[in-house]
């Protein structure tokens, strides 16, 4: 299924490994994520600021690279964001 209805995706203190996949942005109903203490690589996906529910985007704790992508601005529900913990570049 492509989990429409899903409002909480906790992932954390795992070994995960590979990038997060653009179709994150496809879950229009997640309000938290928590993706931190694992092994991801690559770029924060431009789609995640489809997720307009989202208030909750915990990252930390990966090696996860590029810059912050400008589309988390679009996220207006959003109260917590944590990056650190990556080799994240560029500027905020």
């Amino acid at each position: 299924g492509n989990m429409q209805s899903l409002t909480f995706l906790d992932l954390h203190n795992n070994q995960l490994s590979g990038s997060i996949p653009d179709s994150i942005g496809n879950l229009q109903s997640l309000g938290t994520l928590y993706l931190y203490n694992n092994q991801l690589s690559g770029s924060i996906p431009y789609s995640i600021g489809n997720l307009q529910s989202l208030t909750y985007l915990l990252l930390w704790n990966n090696q996860l690279s590029g810059s912050i992508p400008d589309s988390i601005g679009n996220l207006q529900s959003l109260l917590f964001l944590y990056l650190s913990g990556n080799q994240l570049s560029g500027s905020i």
